[in-house]
């Protein structure tokens, strides 16, 4: 009778002993799930403003970018949902980063410096169009018009491309304004146009729809490769500085481990076949590694309309 208790015991001891290297596994396991995602998001969150893609149908930018967000998290290894999500205005991107509802996001330059000394994002990339220094702003007109100089343009008709992505053009010529006997826009001009595309402003001075227009120099060289008969009649009347239009952020209280992960990510996605796709399709020239000179020019900007405000300020 022995030999049935000796066998039961042996059988219970087994089971235990199976029980606690199951056990052990999955505490194993889980510890190196731990040690894989640790510092790594549960969702991988991205964040645009919406008038980026004003020349766009925003269901097909949606579309493209929701597939390079899984793109961006297949190089990282990172098994979470995604999701990319589209504001209308900078205060509501910026109370969806203080909130924590967003890992990466691309930020206006100008309200990235606003923001830069407040723990809220910590740059890691930017546009790299004119090797990473921004877009540059053109102020034309027509050769036959007689406006010569921009004090010329009192009392004219300007074409504007819409403020929210062309933010720093619109401060560089509120400067020239201060300049000009620290006039407003309404008052300098006789009529001011805001077009949806900053490319249909070349066309618009041509065809005499106004007597100047501000314009990036990439759509106004672009327009005149297309039609050259535009460079006999148009000329530049001032150009800016190299201004940075956008930095690509992450939220402040990222890991160095996911900035690291992420980093290394979008450099690989940069360099593939499908980010020259993407690239092309949004008409820019990848991305660089962000470097504080990129910003030099707009805050050497933003400095100069200070200036003059305060003296125009002093001088009432």
């Amino acid at each position: 009778m022995a030999f049935p208790i000796i066998r039961q015991t042996s059988c219970k001891i087994i089971c235990f002993l199976v029980v606690l290297l199951s056990g052990l596994f999955l505490v194993v396991s889980a510890c190196r799930a731990k040690e894989i995602n640790d510092g790594m998001p549960e969702q991988f969150r991205t964040g645009f403003m919406e008038c980026t893609f004003q020349s766009y149908d925003i269901r097909d930018a949606r579309a493209i970018l929701e597939m390079n967000a899984k793109e961006a998290a297949r190089l990282m290894d990172l098994n979470v949902p995604t999701k990319v999500n589209f504001f209308s205005d900078t205060e509501a991107m910026i109370m969806a980063i203080r909130k924590g509802e967003l890992e990466l996001f691309t930020l206006p330059a100008i309200e990235y410096l606003n923001v830069r000394d407040k723990k809220v994002a910590i740059p890691i990339f930017v546009n790299g169009d004119n090797n990473g220094n921004g877009i540059q702003y053109l102020l034309i007109t027509r050769k036959d018009s007689g406006i010569r100089s921009f004090s010329d343009l009192k009392g004219k008709s300007l074409m504007l491309p819409p403020i929210c992505y062309f933010k720093p053009g619109h401060l560089w010529l509120d400067v020239l304004l201060l300049k000009e006997k620290k006039e407003d826009l309404e008052s300098f001009f006789s009529a001011v146009q805001l077009l949806p595309r900053s490319s249909n402003a070349t066309l618009g001075v041509f065809f005499r729809k106004a007597d100047a227009a501000l314009v990036t120099r990439q759509a106004f060289e672009i327009n005149l490769q297309l039609n050259p008969q535009l460079e006999q009649n148009l000329t530049i009347l001032a150009q800016s500085p190299f201004l940075l239009n956008e930095v690509i952020c992450l939220a402040f209280d990222s890991t160095e481990y996911f900035r690291n992960r992420i980093t290394n990510a979008l450099l690989k996605y940069n360099e593939s076949k499908a980010g020259q796709q993407l690239f092309t399709i949004f008409k820019n020239a990848g991305i660089l590694p962000f470097k504080p000179t990129y910003s030099e020019g707009l805050e050497n900007l933003i400095a100069e309309q200070n200036q003059l405000k305060t003296k125009e300020t002093l001088k009432k």
